[in-house]
């Protein structure tokens, strides 16, 4: 039996309104537990080691959204970088509850909060949320907004030496190698600025509504990318995404899991002249 295609839309209406409205509420913790920062929100654990770290807040913050969705749609499942995979159902949701949790935890204010929503595997919405700067990022339906408002991201330059490139590598937790180093200093002699935000989901963001022509990844989870990705289509965007064997791939839901190296461009960037394009064969960053 297929669903008909109003019945779709209004379910693709229900899932965006849930998500933004678990988005605004995870965002809400978030901002609090900053702005009141003190010795129980910032209470940290270790994850992977002294580089990855888990706040009070974050788990606070995954509660507050699974709490709106589990009450609004309870036929989910849920994938939380906290509390991993929950619930069963048709519609599935990837959370992120703060992701520069680094950054939240040191005082910076550079963070967000990033939720995707799917169902029966197709992509309904995407949303990046900086609560610092209520700056609210969403693609559904074809379309990108920022904070209500259609986004038509301009090109502002096509080439390395022209723009600047986001990327959080090389990342803690792990030496570096002379390759990484060489690699790393290719991409410092050849864009115009190399920034390293902390933020994936804000770094991805950011190319989607054209504040920045380009970012690269190497080290990320499925919570990471989901809600940017969208974003990134929705803007009409490139996406460059390789498996751990260098063969490019199309990170649907379903393959999310499998992206080991991500670059995201404006679509008019020309990234087979960018020394990305190299970076990217060469798999040593």
């Amino acid at each position: 039996m297929t669903i008909n295609q109003p019945i779709i839309r209004d379910l693709y209406e229900t899932i965006t309104s849930v998500a933004k409205e678990a988005t605004l509420a995870a965002g809400a913790v978030a901002r609090k537990g900053f702005i009141e920062a003190s010795p129980e929100t910032l209470r940290t654990e270790q994850k992977a080691g002294f580089f990855d770290i888990v706040t009070a807040c974050d788990k606070a913050a995954e509660r507050a959204a699974c709490d709106i969705i589990w009450s609004r749609l309870p036929q989910s499942r849920i994938l939380g970088e906290e509390s991993g995979w929950q619930g069963e159902g048709e519609t599935t949701w990837i959370i992120d509850p703060i992701d520069g949790t680094s950054n939240f935890a040191s005082g910076l204010p550079f963070f967000c909060v990033s939720i995707a929503a799917y169902h029966a595997g197709e992509p309904v919405c995407g949303i990046v949320y900086d609560p610092m700067r209520e700056e609210l990022f969403m693609a559904n339906a074809g379309r990108l907004t920022l904070n209500g408002d259609i986004v038509s991201p301009f090109l502002r330059a096509s080439s390395d030496h022209h723009v600047e490139v986001l990327s959080n590598a090389p990342y803690e937790g792990e030496r570096p190698d002379l390759e990484a180093l060489e690699a790393y200093a290719d991409l410092v002699n050849s864009f115009r600025a190399v920034r390293r935000l902390g933020s994936c989901a804000l770094h991805l963001a950011y190319v989607a509504v054209g504040w920045v022509a380009v970012a690269y990844e190497s080290k990320f989870s499925a919570w990471d990318i989901a809600a940017g990705l969208q974003l990134v289509v929705a803007a009409s965007g490139q996406i460059i995404a390789q498996d751990a064997n260098g063969q490019r791939i199309d990170p649907s839901e379903q393959a999310l899991g499998a992206v080991k190296r991500l670059v995201v461009a404006h679509a008019g960037f020309d990234y087979q002249s960018s020394c990305l394009a190299k970076l990217m064969a060469d798999g040593k960053l």
